[in-house]
């Protein structure tokens, strides 16, 4: 049984990101630099960002479709679709996006910055190793990743849709600003390029 839900799901995921433009909306007013192959990594590597929620407690990102299904079979998460193309191995210009988890709060920070992934591990946070690998500036047509958190739940949530960046700030959410969380590709891999 188990292995059936598998196939289906890995089948509907990439029927869903391929079919969904709005997934892979860019974000507006955006302007990159021209990819380059001396500085660019091979967007053909980049994989999709899948993220989940469980019950408005927690958003978690990740690459692996095998522990996506595990997360939404096994542990109630609710698959939301794609968040963004990102690489699983270090790429020309790419750096670590860090991965940490707070058990106390049910809680997952992703950061670029060694410094803030040093500061959390600090203060109770636990080490998920690395959850991909983006660009630190925005170039080879990469898009902001913006960061968001709320205290009340303590959430952190990550979207490349700058509509829904704005509105999430200015409802009644109680979400902060936390910025550009890094630059990831929001290309359409299964559109004609």
């Amino acid at each position: 049984m188990k292995s059936s839900f598998t196939v289906t799901f890995s089948s509907a995921l990439l029927l869903a990101f391929c079919a969904s433009s709005s997934a892979l909306a860019p974000a507006k007013n955006v302007t990159a630099t021209a990819p380059s192959p001396l500085t660019c990594g091979d967007p053909s590597d980049a994989v999709p960002l899948y993220f989940m929620e469980i019950a408005g407690q927690d958003m978690y990102y990740a690459t692996g479709i095998g522990f996506v299904t595990t997360l939404v079979g096994d542990l109630a998460y609710t698959f939301l679709g794609i968040a963004a193309r990102v690489f699983t191995t270090q790429e020309l210009s790419t750096v670590p996006f860090f991965h940490l988890q707070n058990d106390q709060t049910s809680d997952n920070f992703y950061t670029i910055s060694a410094t803030d992934r040093e500061l959390a591990l600090e203060t109770g946070w636990g080490d998920a190793g690395i959850a991909a690998y983006i660009y630190p500036s925005q170039i080879c047509g990469s898009v902001p990743l913006y960061g968001l958190y709320q205290s009340v739940d303590t959430i952190h949530f990550y979207t490349i849709n700058e509509t829904t960046y704005d509105a999430m700030l200015a409802g009644t959410g109680g979400w902060a600003d936390q910025g550009i969380a890094g630059y990831v590709l929001d290309l359409n891999p299964c559109a004609a390029e």
